[in-house]
């Protein structure tokens, strides 16, 4: 064994692995900012447009939601993984160490730019064609929908988005920063980050949590439903944070939210909220994002297949600042482990 290893928490928790300005977040008091603003203020009353200025400059015109034409012929048969590094690669990306930062920039931009328009495509079947005349969240409701989407699941959607943007180095941000140590381009980055999001730990739950409420609607007792898949050892959707012990913000703006579009849908989730909560006692886990982030992507009319696609509309805006800042570092972020297996043959 090499006794010149430090050895850390597993998972690293509470081990600062790098310095960032991108943002913060405050578990212990259930607070967490973008560039020192409150991210939750900012859903209540900015817009996605200024968060995704506040991290990476001003956004670029309309133009760059446009997707290349190339893709008009292979979307209807790619998975959001594949027809995201298809994206990069007909973007032309550079690798980030031979580009300047202005250059990285540009590149943000339009990685950002375009990733609604592809999200909505492939659940269309077809590429679609945004309309620059409408803030993001609402162009991207109207390409899923065909429809012209309402203001109100329109802000509904945007302040989601705008919770969700950043949130310090989580899993998916960490595997960003991880390849944009190494230099490689930025769709790369994009990727390995997207990839991160989509497991059930982290990003890819939503979905699992109105699974969870149809069970409790069809069961009629949502006490007794939670108590018996806590019985049985397994997880409870919606509930439990890495980081957090005081309540998870999100949470609670998202409830408000949901609470106003979808009523009777924030009543069962309330609910099954409260019970849980009361069997959860004494384990310090609080509700988290997805729970009633999942009610408000239902409400919006996004279908639970695309709810991570649709989460990464907002977090890509995360992922390409930290991979900006990670780029002004040299050092290629390499750790090392402790090895447990067979010694080696004499």
């Amino acid at each position: 064994m090499n006794t010149s290893l430090i050895d850390v928490p597993r998972g690293l928790a509470g081990v600062a692995v790098a310095s960032t300005s991108v943002g913060e977040v405050r578990g212990e008091e259930g607070f967490y900012h973008y560039r020192g603003h409150s991210a939750v203020e900012l859903a209540r009353s900015g817009s996605f447009e200024a968060v995704w200025e506040l991290l990476l400059g001003t956004p670029p015109d309309g133009a760059a939601r446009n997707l290349p034409p190339v893709l008009g012929g292979v979307v209807d048969r790619l998975d959001l993984r594949s027809a995201l590094s298809f994206l990069a690669a007909s973007m032309g990306l550079r690798a980030l160490v031979d580009e300047s930062p202005e250059e990285r920039r540009a590149d943000a931009h339009h990685v950002v730019a375009a990733l609604p328009t592809l999200v909505a495509s492939l659940q269309r079947g077809t590429v679609v064609t945004p309309r620059p005349e409408l803030g993001h969240a609402a162009d991207y409701l109207g390409m899923v929908t065909g429809e012209p989407p309402s203001a109100e699941l329109a802000r509904a959607l945007e302040q989601y988005w705008i919770l969700t943007v950043d949130h310090g180095f989580n899993a998916s941000t960490f595997t960003a920063r991880v390849i944009a140590s190494t230099g490689a381009d930025l769709g790369a980055c994009v990727v390995g980050g997207l990839g991160a999001l989509s497991g059930p730990r982290h990003g890819g739950s939503p979905s699992r949590v109105l699974d969870m409420l149809d069970a409790v609607a069809a069961c009629g007792d949502a006490h007794a439903w939670l108590q018996d898949e806590l019985r049985a050892g397994r997880r409870l959707m919606g509930f439990g944070h890495a980081v957090y012990r005081a309540p998870d913000p999100r949470s609670e703006l998202l409830r408000e939210v949901a609470t106003a579009i979808a009523p009777e849908r924030a009543a069962l989730a309330r609910r099954v909220e409260l019970a849980a909560l009361e069997l959860l006692a004494g384990r310090r886990l609080v509700t988290n994002v997805e729970l009633y982030a999942a009610v408000v992507l239902e409400a919006c009319g996004i279908p639970r297949r695309w709810f991570t696609g649709t989460f990464a509309c907002s977090r890509v805006v995360g992922w390409c600042a930290h991979a900006l800042e990670q780029a002004e570092d040299s050092k290629i972020i390499r750790p090392d482990a402790h090895y447990v297996g067979d010694p080696p043959a004499a």
